[in-house]
């Protein structure tokens, strides 16, 4: 299982502070790079609409590789910590992130009352009963939601959502709220959200069919809004991802319950625990014993010192809640320690499954008219982002684009001529944003090619690298004539081989040699154990590469 602690400067507390700042408004923390490029334009409506447990695991197994959802994914980003619907929620209704609003978990512990309370129902842990005659999380750890923000800078804001007035109890509800919300005049902003796929994955597990009904039907009737929108930008996520997980009774364990105060707090995959004085290193062992293949086990101290629940300024009830120690799952397993049913998938931990979740753009079918021109003019600025030489006149001359009338409907269409002058049509049943994707495709190549390889830096060892039967042959970084850096790799094996390019944005490029390594720790390492370690101490190459520091 692959472990993914969040990346609090490309998660889902990132969107509505891109929003806020579209906007005009005081942001509460860091934006969405990949979001604001996208919010350049001057859209009358934004709506964020956010499908609870729909992470990027759910809509690849559920739908087609070329479904709305899935080609138009601009980036994976990732939940908070907990990986879970208050913590995420309250981050994409707030962007502050979970240590900031703490609203940590499904169940909190509120030390003024020195209770631990589900938090949505505001009832006693395991209970029906009322926690307080008061709203206990709202008292102690209120905030101001971006909504709230918007209408306090003079901007429209808006919510559909069950769980807002005035309730709309279904998806065609919810749409037809935003529809009508959109149709009204002056720029505005609408969260919209919908409790599914969450309540059918826990219910029925990841990969079942009734999971893949239910996100196909959301896709659907979603996609059926966005090819209606008129200057809106849609945006698509979740609070989290789900895994299939086995659960495990805590009260099978007695020797863990008798040393604590009380049932842990938080969630299921990642739970907090008050222990006995005195009894600590009891629990410890104990917990340990029958949980330590499936669970990592943190001191409180651990935790603030890894900075798990974000790297904002705290709230005062934070720590607080987190007790004396966090269990943490590191394989499929959930404890389970309330009466509620067992579920057949879970989240709240830190796998993949739970962590990752799309950002998904949808706009206007013609976002830039009807005038071919402009897309091939905005496929330029994009390729300009990786390739700053990048021009009209270096693109492919074999291309060519038009929007054309079909049958009484517009349709993006491009054409592929040979030397010979044969000639080939293309439709994709593109949309503006995927056609804008389709000629970036087409010319990136023909783009790399128009920079010829100035010098060349080998650094692959002296030593034999192999793995897997595969034997690296190459691996050197390349400057170029017309500017920019990339990354040439080769291996083989005894029957085939390859090799890939890599060009280094700007943006890779920007800040210390340092930073540069950990921004591409991935690429540079690859299959081969190459290191940021080994690239660090590699002789001349921080030099080759433009960096002073």
């Amino acid at each position: 299982m692959f472990l993914q602690l969040p990346d609090y400067k490309n998660c889902i507390a990132n969107i509505p502070n891109s929003i806020l700042k579209y906007f005009g408004a005081e942001t509460a923390g860091d934006t969405l790079p990949a979001l604001d490029e996208h919010l350049d334009r001057g859209y009358k409506n934004v709506v964020l609409f956010v499908a609870d447990g729909m992470g990027s695991s759910i809509i690849r197994d559920s739908l087609e590789s070329g479904s709305t959802f899935r080609s138009h994914v601009v980036k994976t980003i990732d939940s908070v910590f907990l990986s879970s619907t208050v913590p995420a929620t309250t981050s994409l209704l707030t962007g502050l992130q979970p240590c900031e609003h703490a609203w940590l978990g499904w169940d909190n512990y509120y030390k003024d009352v020195d209770k631990n309370v589900t938090v949505f129902g505001n009832v006693i842990q395991n209970t029906t009963e009322p926690a307080a005659v008061y709203n206990i999380p709202w008292k102690y750890t209120p905030y101001r939601s971006v909504i709230d923000r918007l209408k306090d800078a003079g901007v429209k804001a808006y919510a559909a959502s069950p769980f807002a007035e005035p309730n709309p109890d279904t998806l065609d509800k919810v749409l037809d709220r935003v529809r009508s919300l959109c149709s009204e005049p002056g720029h505005k902003y609408i969260y919209a959200y919908w409790p599914s796929p969450d309540d059918v994955l826990h219910k029925y597990g990841c990969g079942s069919d009734e999971v893949c009904k239910c996100v196909r039907d959301i896709e659907r009737k979603v996609t059926e809004f966005a090819e209606e929108m008129e200057d809106t930008l849609l945006i698509v996520t979740a609070d989290h991802g789900h895994i299939n997980t086995r659960i495990s009774p805590l009260e099978d364990h007695p020797a863990i319950t008798d040393c604590l105060e009380r049932l842990p707090s938080l969630e299921p995959r990642v739970m907090s625990f008050h222990v006995k004085k005195g009894r600590k290193r009891d629990f410890v062992r104990e917990f340990n014993k029958a949980y330590g293949d499936d669970f990592k086990l943190l001191t409180k101290k651990e935790v603030l010192e890894r900075r798990l629940f974000g790297t904002g300024q705290e709230h005062p009830e934070f720590r607080d809640m987190l007790g004396d120690y966090l269990a943490i799952a590191t394989g499929d397993l959930s404890i389970k320690y309330t009466d509620e049913e067992p579920w057949r998938s879970m989240h709240g931990g830190i796998s993949y499954e739970e962590v990752k979740v799309p950002l998904i753009i949808c706009k206007d079918r013609f976002f830039l008219g009807t005038d071919a021109d402009k897309y091939v003019d905005e496929a330029v600025r994009r390729l300009q982002k990786t390739y700053p030489w990048a021009c009209r006149d270096m693109l492919n001359k074999h291309y060519s684009y038009a929007i054309e009338d079909v049958n009484g409907r517009k349709e993006f269409v491009k054409y592929y001529t040979w030397d010979n002058s044969e000639t080939k049509r293309y439709s994709g049943g593109w949309d503006g944003e995927l056609f804008v994707e389709q000629i970036v495709d087409d010319h990136r190549t023909h783009i790399e090619w128009a920079n010829d390889v100035k010098e060349v830096f080998d650094v692959r060892p002296d030593y034999g690298v192999d793995c897997h039967g595969w034997h690296l042959e190459r691996f050197e970084f390349r400057s170029h004539v017309l500017g920019g850096y990339s990354a040439f790799v080769q291996a083989g094996d005894r029957s085939a081989g390859g090799s890939r390019t890599f060009f280094f944005s700007p943006d890779m490029m920007s800040g210390t040699f340092e930073e540069f390594l950990q921004k591409n720790g991935e690429l540079l390492s690859g299959a081969f154990g190459l290191d940021r370690d080994y690239m660090r101490n590699f002789a001349g190459l921080k030099e080759f590469l433009g960096f002073k520091e």
